[in-house]
Parts: structure tokens; C-alpha cells; sequence
């Protein structure tokens, strides 16, 4: 699947919306949030979500296009950013003005995505998270390498 430039970007409103409200739910969540989502989607489907990269990172894998559509909606005023302290670190956040369109996606995927922000909300820290991540991620690409 080629990367769905409209749909990653609803997809990324969706998680911001679901998370606006939560505690230290800042952009290390957020991106195993889109991780997990599309991984899961694929292992079940054969095909992701939006079509997204994903890059082998120090702290887990990275949504290649997320700071991208993040700038572009908090240009459209969709979202703002803010900074929350979080068991004594500073942790960036959005927060999302307004609901997503969630029309591109279909109810197994958003159930999907759904499933992953409550599960990442309820049971990890940002650390732990990001050590469950690494799990498949460091078994098939060199750091800074697409997965």
C-alpha cells in the first residue's frame, strides 16, 4: 500500500482527539500508538492503515511523516501544542481542537487504534512502551533505517 497522505493525517487527529484529556500522553505514546495500530492491522490484514513508514529509532520506531502533519494541523488550527510534566520530565503534547473525520477509516481499523491508545493509556509509561516496541523493529533494520 502507497502512503495515504489524508488518511494518516485523519489517523493522527483520531489519536490526538482520543488522548487531548489523558495524562502524559505526549509524542513517544502517540507514535507507538500509530506503530502498534498499523502493525497489528498488517499482521492481521496484510495491509496497514495509511501506508506509513516507520524508522528505526533510539527510543522505538517513528512515524516518518508525523512532525510534518502535526506542523500542518496546528497551521490549520486543529491541534496545539503544549508541554506537560510528566514523572519529572518535560513530555510534548497535543492537544486537538476539534473531533477527526473518521469516515476514511473502517470500523476494524479505528477498533484497532482505539484498543491501542486505551491499552497505552491505562498500562505504560512512555519507557515501557517504547521497550515493548523494540521487540520486532530491532530484528529487521539498522538504526535510522525504514522498517
Amino acid at each position: 500500500m502507497s502512503f495515504d497522505r489524508n488518511k494518516f493525517k485523519a489517523l493522527v487527529l483520531h489519536v490526538i482527539w482520543r488522548t487531548s484529556r489523558l495524562d502524559g500522553f505526549g509524542t513517544t505514546k502517540l507514535n507507538k500508538a500509530l506503530w502498534f495500530s498499523e502493525a497489528r492491522v498488517f499482521e492481521a490484514s496484510g495491509k496497514t492503515i495509511t501506508g506509513e513508514t516507520f524508522i528505526r529509532d533510539k527510543f522505538g520506531p517513528r512515524s516518518k511523516h508525523l512532525r510534518q502533519i502535526c506542523a500542518e494541523l496546528e497551521d490549520e488550527g486543529l491541534i496545539e501544542p503544549f508541554v506537560e510534566n510528566v514523572y519529572g520530565r518535560q513530555a510534548s503534547r497535543y492537544r486537538a481542537h476539534q473531533p477527526p473525520d473518521t469516515t476514511l477509516f473502517d470500523s476494524d481499523e479505528l477498533n484497532m487504534v482505539d484498543w491501542w491508545v486505551s491499552h497505552i493509556a491505562r498500562e505504560h509509561t512512555a519507557a515501557s512502551i517504547s521497550d515493548l516496541s523494540h521487540y520486532y523493529g530491532w530484528e529487521v533494520a539498522a538504526m535510522g533505517e525504514e522498517l
